[in-house]
């Protein structure tokens, strides 16, 4: 029984890691860690002092698994170009069909 309870759950979980595709709309700010400070500078665009790299537009990338910090939702990214970390701007990407 045992068994087939830890099947089923790496098959659920499985299921729920799979990555989605996407292209980037435009310049994507990334973060290597959950603790990432997102602020908002006095122009309204992103403070690019907390941001640890940008994703150029463009970019094909496969979005992940959510994780969560202490004030944000992050989404785990990984680019063709060699990018990995996390995203807190999703809405800035456009799934691409496989």
């Amino acid at each position: 029984m045992k068994k087939y309870f830890c099947m089923a759950f790496f098959l659920l979980s499985a299921c729920h890691s799979q990555e989605i595709k996407v292209k980037a709309l435009r310049n994507v700010p990334g973060y290597n860690s959950t603790d990432a400070a997102y602020s908002i500078s006095d122009t309204g665009e992103v403070d690019l002092s907390t941001v640890d790299f940008m994703i150029p537009k463009g970019s094909i990338c496969f979005l992940g698994n959510e994780k969560y910090g202490k004030t944000d939702r992050f989404v785990e990214i990984r680019c063709e170009n060699g990018l990995t970390g996390l995203i807190i701007e999703d809405e800035a990407f456009t799934p691409l069909d496989e």
